[in-house]
C-alpha cells in the first residue's frame, strides 16, 4: 500500500532468502508465498485452502483480516489484544473459535498446537469460527443491531 509496506515485504522476503525457504518461483515444492495487493476473489481462495490465518499485529482495533480467515475456514492465530482478544476470537456455544499469542515462544506453541491437530478436531474450530462470524458480524447482524438499538428507541419517542 506504501513504501513502509513494501519495504516490510522486501525485509520478508530476504529473510525468507537467509532461512533458505523455497519460494512458488523457484519450485512447486514451496515453504513461504508472498502475495500483495490480490483480489477479493484470490484472497478469499487462498484464505479457503489455508489452514492457519496469521495475525501479529498489536492492539489492532477491531481485526477485520482475523473475522475473513474466521469465514473462509482458517484457524486463526491473532495477537492476543484489542479486538482479537475482546471480540473475535472468543468462544462461541462453549467452543474454541481459534488460538490467541503474545510473543515468538507463544505463537510458535499455538502454531506446533495448530499443526498437531487431527481433521476432526481441526474442523471443529473451523466450524464454531464460521459460525462466530456468521452470527456476530454477518451484514444482516449488523443491521438488526442498528434497527434494535438506534432506530427502535428513536421510534419510541416521537
Amino acid at each position: 500500500r506504501d513504501e513502509g509496506d513494501r519495504q516490510r515485504v522486501a525485509n520478508l522476503r530476504t529473510l525468507a532468502s537467509e532461512l533458505n525457504l523455497k519460494t512458488p518461483a523457484e519450485t512447486g515444492d514451496w515453504d513461504v508465498d508472498f502475495r500483495t495487493n490480490i483480489s477479493g476473489t484470490e484472497m478469499k481462495e487462498l484464505l479457503g485452502r489455508a489452514v492457519v490465518g496469521l495475525h501479529t499485529m498489536k492492539e489492532e482495533h477491531f481485526g477485520i483480516s482475523v473475522v475473513e480467515f474466521m469465514a473462509a475456514g482458517a484457524i486463526p492465530l491473532a495477537h492476543k489484544s484489542g479486538g482479537p482478544l475482546m471480540d473475535i476470537v472468543v468462544p462461541y456455544e462453549g467452543q474454541r473459535t481459534g488460538f490467541l499469542a503474545d510473543d515468538v515462544e507463544s505463537y510458535a506453541k499455538a502454531l506446533e498446537e495448530i499443526a498437531s491437530l487431527d481433521d476432526a478436531e481441526r474442523s471443529k474450530i473451523a466450524s464454531a469460527a464460521r459460525q462466530s462470524v456468521l452470527h456476530r458480524f454477518s451484514q444482516e447482524t449488523f443491521e438488526d443491531a442498528i434497527s434494535d438499538r438506534l432506530i427502535a428507541p428513536l421510534r419510541g419517542k416521537a
